[in-house]
């Protein structure tokens, strides 16, 4: 395959991903899930995160963490711009915990099978913790409405650490199904 091919299917990749995470997101907030939509969405787009990773490689999975917050504030998510980045951070805490942990960047024997679980277990923990810590500090700097605050506070907190485990979960039946398929490289 030559370097065109290879860049064509890349950039396809990535956007295809970018807007599965954005639809999910869409659908989410227009869907009326109800209150615990946070719990289907936030696994769905945990797991694109997770195989943009494996599909196209870290660089691909760091650009839907960075590009899907703003995905959820376009489809109508209501938090503040300022903490974008925050989201953006955990997002790439997840991402690059499950690259490391596949490409068995250490402990290769150990883990040649456990690196998925590893990096999808060690990911979330830091998502969850880095996220919780970011909102608890964003709150007590920027003036937010009281009701608003509850919301980001419970949502950024231990519904992180389920929805990013979930959507690991997801995330490697998915994988799986595509290396089976060849549609993906199995290492």
């Amino acid at each position: 395959m030559d370097k065109t091919n290879i860049k064509v299917k890349y950039i396809t990749r990535t956007a295809l991903l970018l807007a599965l995470t954005i639809i999910f997101q869409m659908l989410g907030r227009n869907i009326k899930l109800g209150p615990n939509s946070n719990f289907i969405v936030g696994p769905l787009v945990n797991a694109c995160l997770l195989i943009a990773t494996s599909a196209v490689g870290l660089q691909g999975g760091c650009i839907v963490s960075i590009f899907s917050p703003f995905g959820a504030i376009i489809t109508g998510a209501s938090m503040p711009l300022p903490f974008i980045p925050f989201i953006a951070a955990g997002n790439l805490l997840l991402v690059l915990c499950f690259y490391f942990a596949t490409k068995n960047m250490a402990f290769k024997p150990f883990l040649k099978k456990a690196g998925p679980y590893v990096g999808i277990l060690a990911g979330s923990v830091l998502k969850f913790i880095f996220l919780y810590v970011s909102i608890l500090i964003f709150l007590s700097f920027y003036a937010v409405p009281s009701k608003q605050g509850e919301t980001m506070l419970f949502i950024f907190s231990w519904p992180q650490l389920v929805t990013a485990l979930t959507g690991g979960a997801i995330a490697l039946v998915v994988i799986n199904v595509l290396k089976k398929n060849k549609i993906i490289q199995t290492e």
